[in-house]
């Protein structure tokens, strides 16, 4: 059997802030398009923000963003699924999160498209608007915003408050959202089929390709269910202890190539295409 569809995770995959993406990892890259998988990104990462990996990797297909909420090609722009809270779940997500952010350390942070809304201009929300150069709308309440369709509402903050917040949240909203974190510091609130493995699932009826027919490359708590979800499931070495424990295989370490080193493995294995 032949690997069909490859997903790569972004941050702490492929590429790091201070890593860009490895020329070994952009001709494996090439290398499995050759032999004729399909390679596409499912990431944290807003579209804008995630695009340019694209263009370094020749990635022209459908990729999945914000987790797996927003599905979009990255050459047209066209937004092929858009999984957003109701405005229900949005009320519910800030009514969670209301005695977590009313301190200066913890804030919430709506997010609509390639915009988000805050209820106060923190150092933080001002730093991330820069270095994203997305838009960052204040806003007296965020509950004002509930009902436009947002992609994602998430609370930033303290490793370690970020990490009671989200098992303080959990029993409430797991059975109705997605609750992640997919940075120590970022507590993602979503609808609840906008994981990274929905997306794949959506990507596979989209692309006629069998769930058999799939492997995942990940690092972070975001990346567990897609990594059981996929036929392969492949965390690379420093990744934390939960994805490792999730994958099926276990890969070098980010500075040690480990997407590029198993991609190799398996186009010389003959299991790709």
């Amino acid at each position: 059997m032949a690997y069909k569809l490859i997903a790569l995770d972004v941050d702490g995959t492929i590429r790091t802030a201070g890593s860009p993406i490895a020329e070994r990892t952009r001709r494996a890259v090439d290398a499995v398009r050759r032999a004729g998988a399909i390679v596409t990104l499912a990431t944290g990462r807003t579209f804008g923000s995630a695009t340019p990996n694209c263009g370094i990797l020749g990635i022209e297909v459908p990729i999945a963003t914000s987790q797996g909420a927003y599905i979009a090609n990255p050459v047209s722009e066209e937004v092929l699924h858009h999984h957003t809270l109701t405005t229900d779940m949005a009320l519910a997500a800030l009514d969670a999160l209301e005695d977590h952010t009313s301190n200066d350390g913890t804030q919430a942070v709506a997010y609509h498209s390639e915009r988000i809304y805050v209820d106060r201009m923190s150092e933080w929300a001002a730093g991330y608007g820069q270095r994203t150069e997305m838009d960052v709308v204040l806003v007296e309440d965020l509950r004002e915003i509930a009902d436009e369709g947002l992609t994602r509402i998430v609370a930033v903050g303290e490793d370690c408050d970020i990490e009671m917040l989200e098992r303080d949240i959990m029993p409430e909203l797991s059975n109705r959202m997605l609750v992640t974190r997919s940075l120590p510091y970022f507590c993602e609130i979503l609808h609840s089929q906008g994981g990274k493995e929905d997306a794949l699932e959506w990507m596979c009826d989209h692309f006629g390709i069998q769930q058999s027919e799939t492997v995942a490359f990940g690092n972070g708590y975001n990346d567990i269910q897609m990594l059981e979800w996929v036929n392969l499931g492949i965390a690379v070495g420093d990744a934390v202890p939960e994805a490792l424990a999730a994958a099926d295989i276990i890969a070098p370490a980010f500075a040690e190539h480990g997407v590029a080193q198993v991609l190799e493995d398996l186009l010389r294995d003959g299991k790709i295409g």
